[in-house]
């Protein structure tokens, strides 16, 4: 791998503070090399330790480590410390406004992890790693770890649960919506009464806390449309200049994708539609050149169209037969979806891509009842 990234070109990445936060702009070659490395480097953890050791020392760490990044990412320790700097357990303590014995404890734990390092080993200071910067330096990667571990690690927690009550001894899962682990998890108590993961994302919090989580599904959101590449996806989907003077109705975004589809087309006007709490993400980041062609309109995705992943089958029935109001002939409903679901092969892929998809997949079970499809879905 080090090899084929020096014949690319590509710049290393180091565990120091200033190196490049990923590997850009990387051949297939070097990702299929990385993921079968990282398949070899889990089977040699496997064997350096023993079978029973292993699960041992995996189910003593998993939860420490994850609890504890999500406390260094809930109350942004990342920003406490400068880049290229260093700073006391006292000072982020201040900064956080956590009890010193809090932060003392999470850090001592943090760099364990390589997030944050001590000059020394009795130290009671530290400064960022490789990988703590990456997180100082980007909202987004941020953010990504928010969805993942805040919003929904307590469901996932609650999916054995889950499955023994509503799913067991049955064919098929539950395809009740109010029978997921979602739902058992957040019925009342620290996190409130919801319905799905939507309405807590849109309605936690009070005052001018009320939306923060959905403004930071916004940044994730984002992220992942950098991470996966979506602008060239959207550009190239359909042929939008033989499209003509036409109207494109964008669902459920914040108008991520939609600035480079108007500068590229000229000839689009563009509706962006999602809840009333997007309006002020949409107002304040998007580019005041193209509003005069590129429009916010408050909309539920489930209510008919005036204009035109996460749900279960019937569900995203709904979400389509609600478009059929303000179709007409002619007219085209475009999907950008993420297709997280390996089916088994004769191709030998590493396990590591695979284990993506499935992460996801248990993701989606947890939180909807719902699944990843397959390219054939």
């Amino acid at each position: 791998m080090t090899k084929q990234l020096e014949t690319e070109k590509v710049p290393p990445v180091t565990l120091e503070a200033d190196s490049p936060v990923k590997y850009k702009n990387v051949s297939g070659e070097v990702f299929m090399l990385r993921q079968s490395l990282e398949d070899a480097l889990k089977d040699m953890w496997i064997l350096s330790q023993g079978p029973s050791d292993s699960v041992f020392n995996y189910v003593h760490m998993a939860i420490p480590d994850a609890a504890c990044l999500n406390i260094l990412n809930r109350f942004n320790f990342w920003n406490t410390v400068p880049i290229y700097g260093e700073a006391t357990f006292e000072y982020v303590a201040k900064q956080t406004k956590l009890p010193l014995e809090v932060v003392s404890r999470v850090l001592e734990h943090a760099v364990t992890m390589r997030f944050f390092v001590k000059p020394s080993p009795t130290a009671t200071s530290v400064r960022h790693t490789s990988r703590s910067a990456a997180l100082a330096k980007d909202a987004g990667l941020s953010a990504l770890v928010h969805m993942v571990l805040d919003e929904a690690g307590p469901p996932m927690f609650m999916l054995p649960e889950a499955l023994r009550r509503f799913s067991q001894g049955k064919l098929d899962i539950s395809k009740d919506v109010k029978e997921t682990a979602f739902k058992l998890c957040r019925s009342g108590g620290a996190w409130g009464d919801y319905e799905n993961s939507w309405e807590f994302i849109e309605n936690d919090g009070e005052g001018e806390e009320k939306g923060w989580r959905q403004r930071n599904f916004i940044k994730f959101m984002a992220y992942i449309k950098d991470l996966f590449q979506t602008e060239s996806h959207v550009l190239s989907a359909i042929d939008w200049k033989a499209a003509g003077i036409a109207t494109v109705v964008d669902a459920s975004s914040a108008g991520h994708d939609d600035a480079v589809l108007a500068k590229a087309f000229p000839n689009l006007k563009i509706v962006v539609e999602d809840l009333a709490e997007v309006a002020a993400v949409f107002e304040k980041e998007f580019p005041t050149d193209l509003k005069s062609r590129v429009s916010f309109r408050t909309h539920n995705m489930f209510d008919p169209q005036p204009v035109l992943h996460d749900w279960l089958d019937a569900e995203s029935i709904k979400v389509l037969q609600a478009l059929r109001p303000a179709l007409r002939p002619g007219a085209r409903v475009v999907f950008v979806d993420y297709v997280g679901k390996q089916e088994p092969s004769e191709e030998d892929l590493p396990r590591s891509i695979y284990g993506f998809g499935t992460a996801i997949d248990l993701r989606m079970m947890a939180l909807f009842n719902a699944k990843e499809r397959p390219v054939e879905a």
